[in-house]
């Protein structure tokens, strides 16, 4: 009965032995299996989460793009609209004054200084009639192009922002290698490509610094140029 004992608690440790033998070779294989398929779920849900954050700032970026659209042809219409008004109201000053001149060559009451005083008016309506006209067809070019800025700022803010999650991720990979530690299959071209992400993070911010400083001179431009 001994010798049955000693005999069955050999078979059972080398069964047990044979089962944590097979437990660690799965262990061990599962671990390398998923270091070859790349970014964990952990990572995947990660950039799924910056993903949708991505398209939630899109969608915001737009219907902000469309309230200024819709914001600066109300001012437009409204600029044409006293631009036409201040139009009409030289028009009546310059017929009244031009009545005066034939009022007072009839009288003969002091005809060249009074005559010259009025036609110095008159010149100078018709002047800032004109200019007014001018500034009323150049205004619709210059909002135009003031929209167009705005719109192209848009997309450079977004296109910033989404180079900048690019280059976390990458900053991640290359830390990790640099670490020596890591289990993921990361090398130096994780860090080379790390730097050629920050070169593009960099053009992207210098394309957007020249846009926001193009529409900061447009909208000095529009300030000397248009009427409030």
């Amino acid at each position: 009965m001994l010798k049955k004992a000693k005999s069955m608690n050999i078979t059972a440790s080398w069964k047990a032995s044979l089962f944590v033998g097979l437990v660690l070779g799965l262990v061990l294989a599962s671990a390398f299996w998923n270091r070859d398929q790349g970014p964990s779920q952990e990572d995947h849900d990660l950039l799924t989460q910056e993903n949708a954050q991505l398209i939630e700032d899109k969608n915001a970026l737009q219907s902000r793009y469309e309230e200024l659209e819709t914001q600066k042809t109300l001012e437009l219409e409204q600029l044409a609209a006293q631009l036409e008004q201040k139009a009409a109201e030289f028009d009546q000053q310059r017929a009244a004054y031009e009545a005066q001149i034939v009022n007072l060559k009839r009288k003969q009451k002091q005809l060249s200084v009074t005559t010259k005083k009025l036609d110095t008016k008159v010149v100078e309506l018709k002047t800032t009639t004109e200019k007014q006209k001018a500034v009323l067809t150049n205004s619709k070019e210059l909002y135009q192009q003031q929209l167009e800025l705005q719109k192209q700022i848009v997309n450079a803010e977004s296109g910033v922002k989404k180079a900048k999650s690019v280059v976390k991720e990458f900053k991640k990979v290359c830390d990790e290698f640099k670490s020596g530690k890591s289990w993921n299959w990361v090398s130096q071209a994780d860090c080379d490509k790390y730097e050629a992400k920050l070169d593009l993070v960099e053009s992207k911010e210098a394309e957007l610094s020249a846009l926001n400083k193009e529409l900061d001179a447009l909208n000095r431009k529009i300030e000397i140029e248009l009427p409030k």
